[in-house]
């Protein structure tokens, strides 16, 4: 008698956990949003890389990055490696500091360059910010990105489809901007 009982309340305990007849639409999908990286190239007005570690006057050397009150100077991650605009696979936020890369950075699906560039992140996708990264370069001069990120949305619509959004926006020096960032000292 135990046994029929505790196999009962086993298969009622399955039944209610699972959906057999497909996803309702009345859960709340889990959604794994993917970390943020920003990416920052420096150039002079004659499209001199800036950040290019071999120059006497280079930015990168003594340059940090303070974010929520924690500083970040630069590591070098020579790596060839590609920026791209738009990440592929969500996974879990490791914060890897301010690094130097060399590598293609795309500004637009058009415009591409091959140079040095910094990375800052990962910073948590699924979090809201509204937050200020703070740039103090080895020249002295300084530069401000707005990072902000909110109302994570995953919900079904009434079409059945599926509705994955977050507000996100950037700033540079309080002006309209996007990652990644492209500054003319």
């Amino acid at each position: 008698m135990k046994r029929i009982t505790l196999l009962s309340l086993l298969a009622a305990m399955l039944l209610t956990a699972c959906n057999p007849f497909g996803n309702s639409h009345e859960d709340t999908p889990l959604v794994d949003w993917y970390p943020v990286n920003v990416f920052i190239t420096v150039e002079d007005r004659a499209g001199n890389d800036l950040l290019d570690p071999t120059r006497e006057d280079a930015f990168v050397h003594g340059t940090v990055l303070t974010f929520l009150g924690q500083k970040y100077g630069v590591e070098a991650h020579l790596d060839n490696v590609s920026v791209s605009m738009t990440p592929t696979k969500a996974y879990l936020a490791r914060m890897r500091g301010l690094q130097l890369n060399y590598g293609e950075v795309a500004y637009s699906e058009t415009e591409k360059k091959t140079c040095y560039y910094l990375s800052f992140g990962e910073i948590d996708g699924a979090k809201d910010f509204d937050d200020d990264l703070f740039l103090k370069w080895a020249d002295g001069s300084e530069d401000v990105i707005h990072y902000y990120c909110a109302d994570h949305k995953a919900e079904w619509q009434k079409d059945g489809s599926l509705l994955i959004d977050c507000k996100r926006s950037w700033q540079l020096n309080k002006q309209s901007a996007t990652n990644p960032f492209r500054l003319v000292k």
